[in-house]
């Protein structure tokens, strides 16, 4: 069980306070929503149940790491895959960044990256493209959970749909714990088991 207790996060001591007092809890295998506004703090709950933020008060509660030497057991896919990886690095080497070996690689599930995109750039293949290439990198490190941060925002209804359709497959498959981010109430209905409200989260 991956659970958020009582989390209080502000960036500085002069900034009023992002998250206040949310609480939360997800199942391994479970897809829970997590829903509010624009300025609502989604994005930071997201990173602090991620451990890229540590919380002012309160903590996050997971199980060991993933198998992965060094990877954390709850991975953070954001809206634009572009800014999560090095432009001048080949597909294969963004891939192998999640601690897999050259043949893990090159035996990625091909309906996520087709094997073609291997010695690509990242500018080389669609938007679309990037984020599957993004989820690839995340499930590669064998994680409990997956944070996915308005993942297909931007993207066209059949690519978001694709997107969607693959990481649940892969969540169901591999009993991953899913919290799915977005402001899109439609969106939450369809992938989510249950839905959080951050204005009644606390």
């Amino acid at each position: 069980m991956l659970t958020a207790e009582d989390l209080w996060y502000r960036y500085d001591r002069r900034s009023p306070w992002v998250v206040r007092g949310t609480s939360l809890s997800v199942a391994p295998g479970e897809v829970v929503g997590l829903r509010g506004p624009s300025g609502s703090g989604k994005s930071t709950v997201g990173r602090l149940l991620a451990g890229l933020l540590t919380p002012d008060r309160g903590e996050v509660r997971v199980g060991p790491r993933a198998d992965r030497s060094g990877a954390h057991p709850v991975q953070l896919v954001l809206q634009h895959p572009e800014r999560a990886m090095n432009p001048h690095w080949r597909i294969r080497d963004i891939l192998a960044e999640s601690g897999a070996d050259r043949t893990e690689v090159d035996s990625v599930d091909g309906n996520l990256v087709r094997p073609e995109w291997l010695d690509r750039f990242p500018h080389e293949i669609s938007g679309g493209e990037l984020q599957r290439v993004n989820l690839a990198r995340a499930l590669l490190t064998r994680p409990r959970y997956i944070v996915a941060d308005e993942i297909s925002t931007s993207l066209d209804a059949v690519t978001q749909a694709r997107s969607w359709h693959l990481l649940l497959n892969h969540a169901r498959t591999d009993t991953i714990g899913v919290i799915a981010i977005s402001h899109d109430n439609d969106l939450l209905a369809a992938v989510a088991t249950r839905t959080i409200d951050l204005h009644t989260a606390s």
